[in-house]
């Protein structure tokens, strides 16, 4: 399994353990992408970490050693971070 950390708005090959809380499991077993974003991010670096893991969904990741990773790979997102806050969750017509 090789995992990727999102930093400086792109993912970047994790050489040990990942020192930024948005990561991209690369599950070669299952065939599945795990994008895992933790409560406390915000929505606008939540969805701009999706749209780049559902590039590498697309097109893959470039490795170092191990060539092109994760093309064709179902991607599964984890946790909520980025969630809408609760005063725009309602529509405010309800209010009157």
């Amino acid at each position: 399994m090789t995992i990727l950390e999102y930093r400086d708005n792109k993912f970047h090959e994790c050489t040990g353990e990942p020192t930024t809380p948005i990561t991209l499991k690369v599950d070669d077993a299952q065939k599945k992408l795990i994008l895992t974003v933790p409560t406390g991010v915000s929505m606008i670096q939540r969805r701009a970490a999706e749209r780049n893991a559902r590039s590498i969904e697309k097109s893959g990741f470039q490795t170092a050693k191990k060539g092109r990773i994760g093309r064709g790979y179902e991607l599964v997102i984890e946790g909520h971070g980025g969630a809408l806050p609760d005063r725009l969750t309602r529509s405010p017509r309800e209010v009157y």
